[in-house]
């Protein structure tokens, strides 16, 4: 595959990545890399986290590269019936141009396993039926801290996960036009070949339903933005056509397309 992406970056501003995380040396990684797109997604859980996203859009404007680079934001449900803090107005007036979004807990005080499934599932939906949301985030992931803080055993397999769920989500997701993430840092870095086996047979059904992926490393150090090459190598696993791989609309901030935008 010659479209090398990755669309889930983290940054310092946030305090979502740490202090290697500054975007000027993001970009001079990812250009090392060979990475051919990037994506800046910094996590928006509260409303008083808005402003911080600014600096980030400003250092954005500030480079000089060939990579094509977005500002995008990660979207965090603040409850387990609540919504995202997102809205039409607070994309035009932040300047993001894309959201990737899902859920980060599992909303279950016992672990019942069935449970805590319908309850990501059901999330999942939700995310591909929220319009201003471009891709699905890390399906199936779960925090360790959470897991071990509430004695849950490890989540093994998304074996575990019923196959007409999975369907019935690669089915919303192309229904609403919503990329589904093949995350390299979150669900594919320094798992057991078993699990990745089993993963990478759930994305094969998605792709069966005629599913878009996104790319991200999900990267929260500069070391980490190296884990893309697992969710390059997985697209690649599944034999896609390069027209079943997600890029966000319109002309990046900077980089490649940004001058031929300006000039129509």
């Amino acid at each position: 595959m010659s479209l090398r992406y990755d669309l889930h970056i983290h940054t310092k501003y946030l305090g979502c990545g740490n202090q290697t995380m500054e975007v000027d040396a993001i970009v001079q990684t990812c250009e090392a890399l060979g990475t051919a797109c990037i994506g800046i997604t910094d996590h928006l859980n509260t409303p008083d986290q808005l402003e911080l996203h600014r600096p980030i859009l400003a250092d954005i404007r500030k480079l000089e590269t060939d990579i094509p680079v977005y500002f995008g934001v990660e979207l965090n449900f603040t409850g387990p019936e609540e919504d995202f803090v997102f809205s039409p107005e607070i994309k035009a007036a932040y300047g993001f141009q894309f959201a990737i979004g899902g859920v980060h807990s599992t909303y279950a005080d016992e672990f019942d396993l069935d449970r805590i499934i319908e309850i990501q599932h059901r999330h999942h939906l939700r995310t591909c039926r929220d319009e201003l949301v471009d891709v699905l985030v890390h399906p199936y992931w779960f925090s360790r801290n959470e897991f071990e803080a509430k004695g849950f055993p490890a989540f093994e397999s998304v074996r575990a996960v019923p196959e007409r769920l999975t369907r019935e989500l690669g089915q919303v997701a192309r229904q609403t036009h919503t990329a589904i993430e093949i995350n390299g840092g979150a669900n594919l870095f320094n798992r057991p070949d078993s699990y990745l086996e089993a993963y990478v047979e759930y994305l094969a059904i998605l792709a069966e339903e005629g599913v878009t992926f996104a790319l991200g490393s999900d990267a929260h150090d500069i070391t980490h933005l190296e884990r893309v090459r697992l969710a390059w190598h997985v697209f690649d696993q599944l034999g896609l056509a390069e027209d079943r791989l997600w890029r966000p609309a319109g002309a990046p901030i900077a980089g490649r397309g940004k001058a031929a935008a300006a000039e129509s």
